[in-house]
């Protein structure tokens, strides 16, 4: 009888409160997310907030996205390891940093002077990946959430590059194994750097020329120990956010859908946007930035010093074959299904 009674007053107090039977008293599954970038990063302020609040507000309350700016759970090179155990759920992945893993199938994009830009890149690298890609996350044992490409990189430096033999000798940061020897081709030195560090780097002299996002660069500040900014709009970064299988697999498959149909694309739209409508505001910027301090100066670069910089680095891509046949992948068929891909989004490869 006190049951009947305790039941009969849940459901009156549910229809009072206007919601359904159940539901009032269903704890939110918290997803953890963490973000190895500032909280003042363009990508933080107008992809990974407004996300959060998109899942909230599309589950109705039954997923609440925590997040950790700052790298609070842990750093950029971290982030496959603490996603596949458990450490958060979602994180920001950088491809680049696993030059070792089937990661490596993605760094076709990051090949010199291949991609453009964010918009057109992330079609191109999605339409690769679903004819070679779609088991490399597998194999990591992840949920791919995404993968995206940012805007043309720049390069930051104390001292103004404005030819190829300006870079004779510099520490220029090499994110990965693949921009070792690209470096070198530059006459470069390559220096391994995660962008946490380069701020404090730059300024010390441990690092000469910091190579980043131009967007991304506003909430690390380079420009300020580096105010020389050359437009090189190469190289482009392929990134991803991934998700912890366990987690993935526990979500009731109403959520695994949304997640999958709505959220997940929608958080890939909202950084290609970020990447494509900040890197012009972000020189903008830093130019009325170094007007105003009287040093600083954004450089493009003519043609023909731009094609100084990228002819040497065509045996890149032949070694990019070589090394997809090594590690037993049709490394000829990966790199021609690439170039054909880029000629249907009217690119030209430059080798």
């Amino acid at each position: 009888m006190l049951k009947s009674i305790s039941t009969f007053a849940a459901l009156a107090t549910a229809l009072i409160l206007g919601t359904a039977p159940g539901s009032w008293a269903a704890e939110p599954i918290q997803l953890e997310f963490g973000n190895w970038l500032p909280s003042t990063h363009p990508q933080s302020v107008g992809s990974l907030e407004p996300w959060k609040k998109l899942v909230e507000e599309k589950t109705q309350g039954r997923v609440k996205v925590n997040l950790y700016h700052g790298g609070v759970l842990g750093t950029s090179r971290a982030v496959l390891n603490d996603v596949k155990g458990g450490v958060y759920h979602v994180g920001l992945l950088v491809a680049a940093y696993y030059y070792d893993t089937p990661l490596f199938k993605l760094l076709i994009g990051e090949l010199p002077f291949a991609l453009p830009g964010p918009v057109v890149g992330t079609r191109v690298m999605n339409e690769f990946i679903e004819k070679h890609g779609q088991d490399a996350f597998d194999k990591l044992n992840v949920k791919n959430v995404g993968v995206f490409v940012s805007d043309a990189y720049v390069m930051f430096g104390a001292k103004p590059i404005r030819r190829m033999e300006d870079l004779k000798g510099v520490k220029l940061r090499a994110a990965g194994k693949a921009w070792v020897q690209i470096a070198k081709d530059w006459g470069a030195v390559p220096t391994p750097m995660q962008p946490e560090e380069a701020y404090t780097a730059l300024e010390r002299g441990t690092l000469d020329v910091m190579q980043y996002s131009p967007t991304g660069s506003l909430g690390w500040r380079y420009f300020e120990p580096a105010p020389y900014v050359t437009k090189l709009e190469a190289p482009i970064i392929v990134g991803g956010l991934i998700m912890n299988k366990a987690f993935y697999d526990k979500l009731p498959a109403d959520l695994k859908k949304s997640f999958d149909e709505e959220l997940n694309p929608a958080l890939i739209k909202m950084m290609v946007n970020v990447y494509e409508k900040g890197a012009s505001e972000a020189l903008e910027k830093m130019s009325q930035s170094f007007k105003a301090k009287g040093k600083g100066e954004v450089i493009a670069l003519s043609p023909a010093e731009k094609a100084k910089f990228v002819k040497p680095t065509e045996p890149e891509w032949t070694a990019w074959v070589k090394e997809a046949n090594k590690r037993g992948y049709p490394g000829e068929l990966m790199m021609a299904d690439f170039k054909a891909i880029l000629k249907k989004h009217g690119l030209a490869p430059p080798f």
